[in-house]
């Protein structure tokens, strides 16, 4: 056993830790470091969705490591424990667990710290040893990383005038909805961003940001106050103000990011790092329960990952007697489970949902980006008011 700040020999070739925390859910996590105890670049960060890297491996709870394969400019390995979802690692007790080796039962944390190095395996004169570190984080793993070397900048900088680019976009929006039958459209509109950590590339390099304008031009067309109802989501979620035209590079420089989110209701919500549609899904339901008059259309952005498969499934069930259409796209080549097989989903009222996914968002023209998302759309709306659903005055 190890006490905090002890460090202990190990024999080289393959390492085995396990990382837990008692009855607490945990991502693990480990981060390659140079001498300088830098990343050497983003790639040095493997978590379950970039999950090896250069001899180092994340298998669930455990980081397996390749000690004799381990490239010279590596001097480090940090083992991370973070909490998956709400909550801090206030009294929880965290442990590393070196296979056939020590252990480390790191002493508990009070100061509200969400991501903690439990341990590290580093090199000295050739040998390797594992150290006792504890050392915890309020700031979350955005915090460690940045600490580390790891650019984790989710916002892009504001471009010129992105008024002038949504009021061209807006007329684009006009000209889709005019060849699809439905020019006198009024709806709500709503943007659902999936804020999971194998975004983040998505984030950083302003592509969620674009796909944000380019859906603000749909709702400036549609909806009679002009503003775009907006939810973020990964493991939890968060409802996010409405945006509305004139606000759009301040809404975006506080809302298109990662990690954590302030609600509408001012409220700041640590969103993790996984996959959780069903919640989000449950509370845009809600929010337009409450709003009658007009039918909602959801653009809900994912680039994979989707796991709750039947929890899905039963809520697009449940909602096809609402005047609720769900547009998914999806981003690049991931796993879209029940998705990819809506239009063969049974027991719905009317059919409620569309999906297609795209290689790269960013070099689709308005245009066409336009009228796959209007694709399904007049069917619904056809389906919906053949079945009295309330579809004000569509």
């Amino acid at each position: 056993m190890l006490r905090k700040g002890e460090n202990a020999a190990l024999d080289g070739g393959r390492v085995r830790v396990a990382v837990t925390a008692a009855g607490t859910p945990i991502d693990v996590s480990a981060v390659l470091l140079g001498d300088d105890r830098r990343v050497r670049s983003d790639d040095d960060l493997v978590f379950f969705n970039h999950p090896a890297q250069d001899g180092v491996r994340l298998e669930g709870a455990e980081v397996v490591i390749d000690l004799d394969g381990m490239p010279a400019g590596v001097s480090t390995i940090a083992l991370v424990a973070s909490v998956d979802g709400p909550g801090t690692f206030d009294g929880i007790p965290l442990r590393a667990d070196v296979h056939g080796g020590p252990w480390f039962d790191a002493p508990a944390m009070s100061a509200g710290e969400t991501v903690a190095v439990v341990v590290e395996v580093y090199r000295r004169a050739g040998a390797w040893k594992v150290r006792a570190v504890g050392q915890g984080w309020a700031s979350g793993l955005a915090g460690l990383a940045t600490d580390l070397g790891v650019d984790v900048t989710d916002e892009r900088p504001p471009e010129v005038d992105p008024r002038k680019r949504i009021s061209l976009r807006k007329e684009t929006v006009r000209v889709s909805l005019e060849k699809k039958g439905i020019g006198g459209l009024r709806a709500r509109v709503a943007v659902v961003l999936d804020a999971s950590g194998s975004m983040r590339r998505l984030f950083k390099e302003g592509v969620v940001a674009e796909i944000v304008e380019r859906m603000a031009a749909i709702a400036l067309q549609v909806d009679d106050d002009g503003a775009l109802d907006a939810w973020i989501f990964a493991t939890e979620f968060a409802r996010l103000p409405p945006l509305r035209v004139a606000e759009i590079e301040a809404w975006t420089h506080d809302n298109v990011r990662m990690h954590e989110a302030v609600a509408a209701d001012g409220s700041r919500v640590s969103l993790g790092g996984r996959n959780n549609e069903p919640q989000v899904i449950e509370d845009i339901l809600a929010f337009y329960a409450a709003r009658h008059g007009e039918p909602a259309l959801v653009l809900f952005f994912s680039d994979g990952g989707v796991a709750k498969n039947a929890q899905i499934a039963r809520l697009l069930r449940e909602a096809s007697n609402r005047p609720v259409f769900w547009q998914f796209i999806g981003l690049g080549h991931g796993r879209y489970g029940i998705l990819e097989k809506l239009d063969t989903l049974d027991g719905r009222l009317i059919d409620n949902a569309g999906f297609f996914a795209v290689d790269d968002i960013a070099n689709i023209t308005d245009t066409e980006l336009y009228q796959r998302i209007f694709s399904e759309f007049p069917s619904w709306l056809k389906s919906a008011k053949a079945h009295g659903l309330p579809l004000g005055s569509n």
